[in-house]
């Protein structure tokens, strides 16, 4: 359990606020909370990290911020902008998970498939077709955005479910619910778009707010773990 300092306290603080204000509509309460929360948790990951920092990693989270800060500002603006910047940290992240999956390889090569998996693929696909089939895009360029999303979670999906089944490491419960968020945060991104409900918007702001905590505390986790093995 990651002990409460201010970075982290102050992250907690401005997600909640940042919730309830969106869900209520508190435009002002918003716009103070928003840009802290990533650069809190950024700055708890310098607390916490006891070797160089991973600048690929902190790129991400860059990208994250500035993606977050541009819907802020003016989401119909910024919207097909917005979306690129959030594909590309996708990429980073896919690129972490492809990197532990080919580790886990050396160590344990995978003989069988595992019917988790299986099911875990075949609800991923489900929820792919339900979502682009649900939504009415606004024009193609928007669908197209939004396929490349869903391939990129795909495949984060897969190989994340590789390594949590095949390996046991603290790091794997980090990074899956990292996905999960992910996962949560864009499909109720698109159904708030879409319906305008404040559910929708009470899942994608509150899954999106502890995607962060996530995946910093997964990469903590990697950063420790490969640590021990270039010792």
């Amino acid at each position: 359990m990651p002990k409460l300092n201010a970075s982290l306290g102050l992250y907690i603080l401005a997600g909640v606020l940042y919730v309830v204000s969106s869900c209520l509509d508190n435009e002002w309460v918003t716009l103070v909370t928003k840009p802290i929360i990533i650069p809190s948790i950024v700055f708890y990951y310098f607390t916490q990290i006891r070797r160089k920092s991973d600048d690929l990693f902190v790129l991400s989270l860059v990208l994250f911020f500035f993606g977050d800060i541009l819907y802020l500002i003016n989401i119909e603006d910024y919207y097909f902008f917005g979306l690129f910047l959030f594909l590309i940290p996708y990429l980073i992240i896919i690129y972490f998970i492809y990197k532990d999956f080919r580790l886990l390889l050396q160590v344990r090569p995978i003989k069988k498939i595992d019917i988790s998996l299986v099911i875990v693929l075949l609800t991923m696909l489900y929820l792919t077709y339900s979502l682009l089939t649900l939504i009415e895009f606004s024009s193609n360029k928007e669908f197209v955005y939004i396929l490349l999303f869903s391939i990129e979670l795909f495949l984060m999906t897969l190989l994340t479910a590789l390594v949590f089944l095949y390996s046991s490491y603290r790091k794997n419960a980090y990074l899956a619910f990292t996905i999960v968020s992910f996962i949560l945060s864009d499909v109720f991104f698109m159904l708030d778009k879409q319906f305008n409900l404040v559910v929708f918007k009470l899942v994608n702001t509150l899954t999106q707010t502890i995607s962060y905590y996530f995946y910093v505390m997964y990469f903590l986790e990697r950063t420790s773990l490969r640590r021990r093995y270039l010792k």
